[in-house]
């Protein structure tokens, strides 16, 4: 897992128990070294707080990019979550771009006929509560990308480049109701923004309903039978 902030680890320590699965963090962000990544069983990329203008000045994420686009070439399963998302779309050919307003806590999400048949969101509901925490967005695919998933203020949230195993997606899955909530709660300029942070968490707890958990699960499925 590379990953792009000092507390973005810990939020998939849950995720990566639940799976059985074993990860190496990489603090790329911290200046550690981002290895040959094509030996790897998979590659996840984390969220963050980089702008779009950063994507292409950032020294660390330059080194990434190199190493993740050599992984791709060799079909190894990648998954980019938030500022993964767009890392991998931007460095597609697609583009990322502040979006209007911040999109925050849990929103309704839409699978499209292309998401319903996708492995990565097999089983979820066409409709279905994620947590998304971002203000940058994408706005135009890679060339060759397939849409798979949106929001009321989010056209692209989630999508798949081609016919390969990566994978992008906006909303953050590691989340459940309860680790939102202290997100939220500390978070009091959620406030000038127009968000209630206490009725966006207990919102949680109606709506997590466990589809967004299939999103790693179904991808940590798909890299045991790749």
């Amino acid at each position: 897992m590379i990953l792009h902030g000092p507390s973005r680890f810990l939020q998939v320590d849950d995720v990566l128990a639940e799976n059985d699965v074993s990860s190496i963090p990489i603090a790329a962000y911290a200046g550690e070294s981002i290895p040959d990544l094509t030996g790897f069983d998979a590659v996840i990329l984390s969220g963050g707080e980089y702008a779009p203008s950063q994507l292409d000045t950032v020294p660390f994420l330059v080194e990434e990019r190199d190493r993740v686009l050599e992984a791709l070439d060799q079909g190894v399963p990648i998954l980019g979550v938030c500022l993964g998302h767009q890392l991998l779309a931007h460095w597609l050919g697609g583009r990322v771009e502040r979006a209007p307003q911040f999109e925050v806590g849990w929103l309704e999400v839409t699978v499209n006929r292309d998401g319903l048949a996708d492995p990565l969101l097999e089983g979820i509901n066409q409709r279905y509560y994620a947590f998304l925490w971002h203000w940058d967005q994408v706005t135009e695919l890679p060339p060759g990308a397939v849409h798979l998933a949106s929001s009321e203020q989010c056209p692209i949230q989630a999508f798949r480049y081609g016919d390969l195993p990566v994978w992008g997606v906006q909303s953050n899955p590691q989340y459940d109701a309860a680790l939102a909530e202290s997100v939220l709660l500390g978070a009091p300029w959620l406030a000038n923004i127009g968000v209630d942070a206490e009725e966006m968490a207990a919102r949680g707890y109606e709506v997590d309903d466990g589809s967004q958990d299939r999103i790693f699960s179904n991808f940590f499925a798909f890299v045991r039978r790749w």
